[in-house]
Formats: structure tokens, sequence, C-alpha cells
């Protein structure tokens, strides 16, 4: 038994080629995760902004109200 495992881990390595496209394929994987994170931040600083600009819009057309009714008396 101890001789099979032997024949089967130490024999059947993995060949050069095979392990310079798993290289290239784990790069690969870097730069995409790198890609999802800086988008995942893009959509989070835009999330942001979109609400202070909406803040800024309900702000103004309170006080676009207040004027105009200040103006009706």
């Amino acid at each position: 038994m101890k001789n099979i495992t032997h024949h089967i881990f130490v024999t059947v390595t993995p060949s050069r080629e095979f392990l310079a496209k798993f290289n290239r394929q784990n790069r690969s994987n870097r730069a995409f995760k790198a890609i999802a994170v800086i988008a995942a931040g893009c959509a989070i600083l835009s999330e942001i902004e979109r609400r202070k600009l909406e803040e800024q819009v309900y702000r103004l057309t309170i006080r676009m109200k207040k004027l105009e009714h200040s103006e009706g008396e």
C-alpha cells in the first residue's frame, strides 16, 4: 500500500506547462478581483454622492416653498 501511494503522489507530478497555465490563471484571477473591488468602491462612492445631491435638492425645495409662501403673504 505504501508503495502504491508513493507511485501515485511522487511519479504523477504536474508538468511545467500545467504549472505555467495555472500561474497565468492565478494572475488573471487576481486582476479580476482587483477590478471587482475597484468597481464596488466606485459604486459606493457614487451612491454617497447621489445621496448628498438628493439631500441638497430636498433642502432647496423646502427653501423654495418657504420663499413662495412668504411672498404670498
